[in-house]
């Protein structure tokens, strides 16, 4: 009969083996490897609806910087008709026509003009945020799903396992080596083990259904083999600075910082009223008489203007607030990631030592059990401990896998839409 318990400690021997040869000779192994092809997510991120919405934004943004560079004033035609009647009864007919239009002045419309174009940046950079978000919560989903589907796979195995040692339990009590409970137990461990697997199978499918329904067109992740996690070549400070140095958020930040800025300007910039110039042509006593005439109009700027001006001199200064408290939430998130894909993959190592060893230790007792030197009370906690072990280590490996493909999409090395 083949002994898997002992088959699983050479795989997991073998796995650490090849573990440290690729660390000392080859070039790392890249958390991309697992993660779906780069062209169908980039595919599949522009057709989500918070991302198309961002990318309507910057048309809307053009139209605004379009409206304000035509500017809020436009021409205003006044004409009349009257009869005038003299003291010695003459009639006369009359016509009038004016032609009117505000003009900015005082630089308003260059103003205006830096105005529109921040806006587009602004848009812009919400469209670049909204992409990064969105690929964020990919990652996320997709990690989840190969998460539930590797530790399915692993529990699938351990029903086997399980099969193995009741038929072991059934041919000793067969034989007259054991006693019937032995039986009954290894009954109940195939039973635990089983629902176990059914619990595992239900969360997969449910996390396979998230992906399908949140990002139509994206393959279906696949658990095995996954890539040993390898720490990155480059510093910590490297990847703070790689992060910090184009980030989208800071970038939306401090645009929408500047844009309210520019508006404030604005804003104060009406204390001076723009004039109303304007032609007049008319008809006097039939025609008599004709007149052209000039005017200027000027509003007189009361409390209001004033009102609007510190309003919006207040709203600058809250987006500038916002913009420093971004950048001190994007260097909490960049240490944070940093830190995460460094610990995560010390964690996947320390892990994966103690499943080699649980591994080892359950083989071990699997023999013994096998040759009625031990109990299967103790055969079955050591495959607990080390299925336990082995569910433990591959999670923490998918984590390590999880976190430095997060380091890149932050850094800007995967997914990117530069």
């Amino acid at each position: 009969m083949v002994d898997h318990g002992a088959e699983r400690f050479r795989e997991a021997a073998l796995k650490a083996v090849l573990w440290l040869a690729l660390v000392a000779f080859s070039a790392p192994v890249l958390a991309q490897s697992v993660l779906p092809p780069e062209q169908v997510v980039r595919t599949v991120l522009e057709n989500l609806p918070q991302v198309r919405a961002s990318a309507i934004n910057i048309d809307l943004a053009r139209a605004g910087k379009s409206r304000l560079d035509a500017g809020t004033h436009e021409w205003t035609v006044r004409t009349g008709l009257s009869r005038r009647t003299d003291q010695i009864g003459g009639r006369y007919n009359e016509q009038d026509v004016a032609l009117e239009r505000s003009v900015r002045w005082f630089g308003k419309a260059a103003q205006d003009r830096a105005i529109g174009d921040k806006g587009i940046v602004v848009a812009t950079s919400g469209h670049e945020d909204a992409w990064h978000e969105a690929g964020r919560t990919l990652l996320t989903d997709w990690f989840s799903a190969l998460r539930e589907m590797s530790a399915t796979e692993r529990l699938d195995e351990q029903v086997g396992l399980a099969a193995q040692l009741r038929a072991i339990a059934e041919k000793r009590v067969k034989a007259g080596d054991a006693a019937q409970i032995e039986l009954l137990q290894a009954d109940t461990e195939s039973a635990r083990v089983g629902a176990l697997l059914q619990q595992a199978q239900l969360r997969r499918e449910q996390a396979l259904q998230q992906l399908a329904t949140n990002y139509p067109g994206l393959p279906v992740p696949h658990a095995a083999p996954l890539p040993i996690p390898v720490a990155s070549t480059e510093s910590g400070d490297w990847w703070r600075d790689k992060i910090t140095s184009d980030n989208h958020e800071l970038e939306l930040a401090q645009g929408e910082a500047d844009l309210l800025g520019l508006q404030a300007a604005r804003v104060s910039s009406e204390r001076m009223p723009d004039p109303t110039i304007g032609v007049r042509a008319g008809r006097e006593r039939d025609g008599q008489e004709r007149l052209v005439s000039i005017s200027i109009l000027f509003t007189l700027p009361g409390a209001g203007r004033s009102a609007d001006r510190d309003g919006a001199v207040a709203k600058a200064g809250m987006a500038t607030q916002r913009a420093a408290m971004t950048q001190m939430k994007v260097s909490a998130a960049a240490q944070r990631v940093v830190t995460d894909s460094q610990r995560s993959l010390t964690l996947w190592q320390t892990m994966q030592r103690i499943a080699d060893q649980s591994a080892q230790q359950s083989a071990t007792m699997m023999r013994a059990y096998t040759l009625g030197e031990a109990s299967l009370t103790d055969a079955l906690t050591n495959r607990r401990m080390a299925m336990d072990a082995a569910l433990a280590a591959e999670s923490a490996q998918i984590d390590a896998l999880a976190a430095q493909a997060r380091l890149s999409l932050d850094a800007h090395l995967l997914w990117s839409i530069d």
